[in-house]
């Protein structure tokens, strides 16, 4: 294994998961937990990745068929990691129909409990979305209202309940800041249908019609010729870099630049 390039085949599914496909962040998270010592099954991980990629490389995010507003879903695994059993939390942040902000990472912190693990989560999706809503009101786009779905009904019940609980006691306090939020009315906290959320596909292995499903709740992947150069330009491939606060400013611009000139769809 030490003359396969591991390392730089993940660095380039990292590059494309971060800018463009949200759909493969969790296998691409998966893979990257082995860059030290990859194994034979982990390059055919990797390889099985590429492929998809390559089978699906004319199909683009989608922007402009909903209202331009901000809404995360947030969601999580529980102990699903085989080397230390931790859970992998997820969080995607739609705008205006489309997938604008995404992540799918291991939880710093070991779980005891399913809820547990999506409240970890929600909390961490809850500073995302108000980073988003002020860059938002930055852009002359103020979002009055920014709505959290998630399909823990009992992680949502230990947010909105400040009240002490013994099986809780133990969760770090800065997980405790998406209270804090919701007494204000920072952040909107709902529950949807695990299958209508669209950050489950970011915390596990879907069977393929769930996948699909999600990649179509994700901002629907489809094939437009208007946008091809502007995918470009924003991930900035000469470059070899990324900028995360760059990229999203970028949807911004569009969207409230064809928001008022054009009513199809954008394609990034």
């Amino acid at each position: 294994m030490t003359k396969i390039p591991y390392q730089s085949a993940v660095g380039s599914l990292m590059y494309a998961m971060v800018a463009t496909r949200p759909d493969i962040a969790f296998a691409v998270g998966v893979v990257s937990r082995y860059m030290s010592n990859p194994g034979k099954k982990h390059w055919e991980a990797v390889k099985m990745i590429l492929r998809y990629l390559s089978g699906s490389k004319d199909k683009c995010l989608c922007l402009g068929r909903g209202k331009a507003s901000i809404i995360g879903y947030t969601d999580s695994d529980y102990a699903c990691c085989v080397d230390n059993r931790k859970s992998t939390s997820g969080y995607i942040f739609h705008f205006a129909g489309g997938a604008i902000s995404w992540r799918s990472r291991l939880q710093e912190c070991t779980t005891v409990s399913t809820t547990e693990a999506e409240y970890v989560a929600a909390s961490e999706a809850c500073k995302e979305a108000l980073w988003l809503s002020r860059l938002a009101c930055d852009m002359g786009l103020p979002q009055h209202v920014r709505h959290l779905l998630s399909d823990s009904q009992s992680a949502i019940a230990l947010a909105k309940n400040p009240v002490y609980h013994a099986k809780t006691k133990h969760i770090e306090v800065r997980y405790h800041f998406i209270r804090d939020c919701l007494a204000t009315e920072s952040i909107i906290l709902e529950k949807v249908h695990t299958r209508d959320n669209a950050a489950d596909v970011l915390t596990k292995a879907l069977p393929k019609d769930s996948f699909r499903h999600c990649c179509h709740l994700i901002g629907g992947y489809l094939i437009l010729d208007l946008t091809q150069s502007l995918v470009y330009c924003v991930t900035c491939p000469s470059s070899g870099r990324y900028s995360l606060y760059t990229y999203t400013q970028v949807f911004f611009i569009i969207l409230s630049f064809f928001s008022h000139s054009y009513s199809g769809h954008i394609g990034l």
